[in-house]
């Protein structure tokens, strides 16, 4: 059955994904107190390394948990695999759950943020699922067009909250198709500036909004933006 196209709120086409449930294969934790989605361990707040980092650093850029968003992306690139040694950017990567997702598709990842303090969990969580994430501390004005010539791909999630941050975000990805990138994909809950920046976005570039979700670790719906900046 095809999937329904409406008009979504900025004025591009929305598509409302219709997903089946799968149920996954159950898999023995690695450690105990951790948590399985697509293929990811993660620590729940009863993980001892967990507790030990959050003695020693305390994110202040709302790094200090697991944003569901991420989910959103594990699950759409369930379905559209990336390429192995694509090479991945995931902008406010925070503790690192997309990053160790591509990894483990055998991508070649950066995880980046403004807050040093999210990297220690990053490190663990990638050392737990046995991959290797390159780090950035970066904003994304500070991105310039040969930085971003790095990259295939840019991905994000939860990442576009305040008002300004849709014009950031419009700013770096006109130097991020300059410099070759091929495709962006946010996920959020679907707040207004992240509407806004797919209105924006709508008027340069192929854009979707899709409503989408995630069934790992838990059910949770949300909005995708996909942007196509270079065939």
């Amino acid at each position: 059955m095809p999937a329904c196209r409406l008009l979504g709120e900025a004025g591009c086409p929305m598509r409302i994904a219709n997903k089946g449930f799968i149920v996954p294969e159950l898999i023995a934790p690695p450690v105990k107190h951790t948590l399985s989605a697509y293929g990811v361990w993660l620590f729940t707040d009863k993980n001892p390394t967990l507790k030990k980092i959050k003695k020693r650093v305390a994110p202040s850029v709302h790094g200090d948990r697991h944003w569901d968003s991420s989910y959103l992306l594990m699950d759409y690139f369930s379905e559209h695999r990336p390429r192995k040694n694509t090479r991945v950017l995931d902008v406010g990567c925070g503790w690192g759950p997309t990053s160790i997702f591509f990894a483990l598709q055998g991508c070649k990842v950066t995880g980046m943020d403004v807050d040093t303090d999210v990297f220690p969990f990053l490190d663990a969580q990638a050392d737990l699922n046995a991959v290797k994430v390159e780090k950035l501390i970066c904003s994304m004005k500070q991105m310039k067009k040969k930085d971003l010539a790095n990259y295939d791909v840019i991905v994000g999630g939860d990442i576009c909250f305040w008002d300004e941050l849709a014009d950031e975000w419009f700013a770096m990805l006109k130097r991020a198709a300059s410099a070759g990138v091929k495709k962006l994909v946010l996920a959020d809950p679907g707040r207004q500036p992240f509407l806004d920046l797919i209105d924006k976005c709508d008027k340069k570039w192929p854009t979707e909004h899709l409503i989408w979700l995630a069934l790992q670790p838990k059910k949770f719906e949300g909005s995708l933006m996909i942007v196509t900046l270079n065939d």
